[in-house]
């Protein structure tokens, strides 16, 4: 039998082994995702930037959060104020020190970071993948729920890092180079299919070159939370 320090020693042991794991992931993530890319769009000169690690949470860790971010998130149905206001097709909360605007007259207020989400940026930073103050979670309840393509400008930074979290349902999660202002080169897209605990981060000059979307599907399909992890100096 090991003792209490000889137990502490492994524990360790294993989370150091479990962070070099998934560098690896993110390493042959990445080359995997280029070469998909390549495969779909010869002429293209280069993939986003884009890392998925799948299984970043385990199952049993990811039914936890999904159940307690269900349980706890305040959920909110926005509308962007245009003739008379049009809700989003989507369900939003937002945990950060800062209030958070976007689209037309949308103004996520601030609210304190709980720590059980806390924990999971503790997580994205140990791994190597991101250090993050923030996280907006949208909830797609159905295939009616969409996002449509959009950058994210994080604070007028040209290359933001942003993980991206994926619980529950596996949902399409496409980009395409932009031309200008918001008209798409639709022959460059790329889609990945994010499953139930999956990581994706976007790095680099993705949100600069790149717009990204979630579309919206008549097939039968369940919810899908996504978290997005965020930073800004503050």
């Amino acid at each position: 039998m090991l003792d209490e320090d000889e137990r502490e020693e492994v524990k360790i042991a294993a989370k150091q082994a479990s962070v070099k794991a998934l560098g690896e992931m993110a390493r042959v993530s990445t080359q995997a995702a280029s070469t998909r890319y390549r495969a779909v769009n010869e002429a293209s000169p280069r993939a986003p930037a884009v890392i998925l690690v799948p299984g970043f949470l385990s199952r049993e860790r990811a039914d936890a959060l999904l159940e307690r971010i269900r349980a706890e998130s305040g959920f909110r149905q926005n509308y962007i104020q245009l003739f008379g206001g049009k809700p989003i097709p989507r369900l939003e909360a937002w945990y950060g020190s800062w209030d958070y605007p976007y689209s037309k007259g949308i103004v996520l207020k601030a609210a304190p970071m709980p720590d059980y989400l806390q924990d999971v940026i503790r997580e994205i930073g140990a791994a190597g993948l991101g250090e993050f103050n923030a996280v907006l979670i949208n909830r797609y309840r159905d295939g009616k729920d969409y996002i449509s393509p959009h950058s994210d400008d994080d604070y007028g930074d040209p290359e933001p890092t942003i993980a991206s979290l994926t619980l529950g349902a596996t949902r399409p999660f496409r980009l395409a180079k932009i031309i200008s202002g918001s008209k798409l080169d639709k022959s460059t897209t790329v889609e990945y299919l994010p499953a139930h605990g999956d990581l994706l981060i976007m790095r680099g000059r993705t949100n600069s070159e790149w717009q990204h979307w979630v579309p919206k599907t008549a097939k039968p399909i369940g919810e899908r939370i996504n978290l997005t992890f965020r930073t800004r100096q503050e």
